[in-house]
């Protein structure tokens, strides 16, 4: 029992079990973390969604926590967009808008200035609907396979064609 007096073994010991604790934690969190993210991952994809007040919405969510949000007149072309921040967290979700994206003259036109500072909250009501805090519902109606993601220069999106 002598090692239990030398200098060294109060650190030793101390180190050992901070490594411990922090593969406990790990072992405890990761789970968790998991299913966070499988949760947002069925949320993930090309939407077609309906809003309070816009004609037509088309929300484009990576399982990553990145995206688009897409707005069109009601003929179906495009009229302004965002790139967003997206994160799950229980049933609330975090939205934050950074590049804008505009239709000029037919083409597509990207402008970035930043992330904005508001974060837009919403509640998950059910599988199909988000309510904004403060704002309207977001209806998700149906997944869009053939969406294709509008590039700065190509020609404008068109929902009715």
């Amino acid at each position: 029992m002598k090692f239990l007096r030398h200098p060294s073994f109060l650190p030793l010991l101390s180190s050992f079990l901070q490594t411990h604790a922090v593969i406990l934690m790990l072992f405890l969190l990761l789970p968790l973390a998991a299913a966070a993210e499988s949760a947002q991952r069925q949320w993930a994809g090309n939407w077609l969604v309906v809003s309070e007040g816009d004609e037509q919405l088309v929300w484009q969510l990576r399982a990553d926590g990145t995206g688009f949000a897409y707005g069109f007149h009601s003929g179906g072309r495009l009229s302004h967009g965002f790139a967003i921040n997206w994160k799950l967290e229980g049933d609330r979700v975090r939205v934050r808008t950074g590049a804008s994206v505009r239709c000029n003259g037919g083409v597509v036109a990207v402008s970035f200035t930043g992330w904005s500072p508001v974060t837009l909250d919403f509640s998950v009501v059910d599988g199909r609907h988000w309510l904004q805090d403060g704002g309207g519902l977001l209806s998700f109606q149906r997944r869009l396979s053939s969406w294709d993601t509008p590039r700065a220069g190509s020609s404008c999106p068109d929902l009715a064609g």
